[in-house]
């Protein structure tokens, strides 16, 4: 029951995936059941264990303005009982019966999730099923939760230089999209929220027309198909309407300088928008390329430049986030070697074109060749899969996605890589930021 920030995403990003595939590569299939709620089957009957996966289609992005962290104290409040299952019941009767159970919440969804024996599934979503609909939260739950959280936020953002300064960037890039808002929620926005806020939330969202059920592992499709609609069928819908995004000034950029006297090295950051799968796959599966050209290991070109063999920097990284529900982000940084100054600065973007002038139809081939080298590890890891998949698909993501994986990465062309790269660079919404240390001067 812990926050996960966008920029982990525990594997998410396919980027990280380093996959062998081939189009029949994974088992994956899909239903809707009446309620419309989507079910995504992966079978795998190699270990007689299962990951089951509720993923609601709401998160920061969705609460209203002002009642910032709403969707993540929801996700606590969870754990804390409906009419049927009083108190922490779910949680003992999770471990009583070996299984390991979590949740988290993120921009754009929240999960809930139990990884146990195939044995056990029925109680997991029966579990899961009654709180769908029947939370019951007391005034005592609600205040001691909403204290958890709010020392949450103490401890992971305002005790840590880096966590507020990646948020203050992304306040600067995304504006009034809600990308800007915190998961965590500001500080008073969390004192002041109330239990009617969170049972509102609930109200709203969690219902099974906006929910994907994942089930990876040793079932059957047709076993799916009939406990799906036993455990979730009967489940009424909700009628609501998905908020619109804001879009983005096309020309903006902005650059923001910060010293802080926690931290002991400086850091040298840009945050883009760019486009997500959902968006445009082509440019995302570009991008997805890209970024693993760039940052692959210490051979990849960035770092031989930066910190091999100019020396300039102590580490270099790049990230591409593209599984969202609106646009997509990339994330530069870079720590220097020295002073955070123009010249290195200067180094930075000299040591980006290098790269970028470097990508031939040889890089490619071997960047393809390293994205497809290990699809074995995610085909016979259900818990994995089933992240992927779930995140996937409740964010818009066609689940034939990753069937298609290899297909659409081999369709990648070097003009492709060469222009998202500079899209990235010198046309994309951006926000520079400069990290200072305390004796920085």
């Amino acid at each position: 029951m812990r926050f996960k920030k966008l920029f982990l995403l525990l594997l998410i990003n396919l980027s990280v995936f380093d996959v062998k595939a081939n189009t029949n590569q994974f088992d994956i299939k899909e239903f809707y059941l009446k309620n419309g709620m989507q079910v995504v089957v992966i079978e795998n009957h190699k270990a007689p264990i299962i990951k089951h996966m509720v993923f609601y289609k709401a998160g920061a992005v969705d609460e209203p303005r002002g009642k910032g962290g709403v969707a993540h104290l929801l996700e606590h409040l969870m754990f804390r009982g409906t009419k049927k299952v009083k108190g922490q019941e779910f949680n003992r009767i999770m471990e009583q019966n070996g299984a390991e159970s979590n949740a988290f919440t993120s921009q754009d969804v929240t999960a809930y999730h139990q990884f146990l024996d195939i044995s056990r599934l029925e109680l997991a979503m029966f579990l899961e099923a009654d709180r769908m609909k029947n939370l019951n939260i007391s005034d005592k739950d609600f205040e001691t939760e909403r204290d958890i959280v709010f020392q949450e936020r103490k401890q992971r953002v305002d005790s840590n230089p880096s966590a507020k300064f990646y948020e203050i960037l992304r306040k600067t890039l995304w504006g009034n999209h809600p990308y800007a808002n915190p998961v965590t929620g500001l500080d008073d926005e969390i004192k002041n929220l109330t239990k009617k806020d969170v049972v509102d939330f609930y109200n709203k969202y969690y219902s099974p027309n906006n929910a994907v059920l994942v089930l990876s592992g040793d079932i059957t499709f047709d076993e799916a198909k009939k406990l799906a609609e036993k455990y979730y069928g009967k489940i009424k819908p909700n009628k609501f309407e998905v908020n619109a995004f804001e879009k983005l000034p096309e020309n903006f950029e902005a650059k923001i300088k910060i010293k802080m006297d926690e931290v002991k090295l400086p850091r040298l950051v840009k945050l883009m928008s760019v486009p997500s799968f959902v968006q445009d796959k082509n440019k995302a599966y570009a991008l997805d390329v890209l970024v693993k050209y760039l940052i692959q290991d210490e051979n990849s070109p960035l770092y031989q430049k930066l910190v091999i063999q100019d020396k300039k920097a102590l580490n270099v990284g790049a990230y591409y986030d593209g599984i969202s529900r609106s646009f997509g982000s990339f994330s530069f940084s870079a720590v220097p070697r020295g002073k955070l100054d123009e010249q290195f600065e200067k180094y930075v973007e000299d040591a980006w074109n290098y790269a970028i002038k470097k990508f031939n139809e040889s890089e490619l081939e071997k960047t393809k060749k390293k994205m497809l080298s290990d699809l074995v590890y995610m085909k016979d890891n259900p818990s994995v899969l089933a992240q992927t998949t779930g995140w996937m698909a409740s964010t818009g993501v066609k689940i034939d996605e990753l069937q298609k994986y290899e297909e659409n990465i081999k369709n990648v062309k070097v003009n492709d890589v060469k222009n998202m790269a500079d899209f990235v660079w010198n046309k994309a919404p951006k926000v520079t930021g400069i990290l200072l240390a305390g004796e920085d001067k």
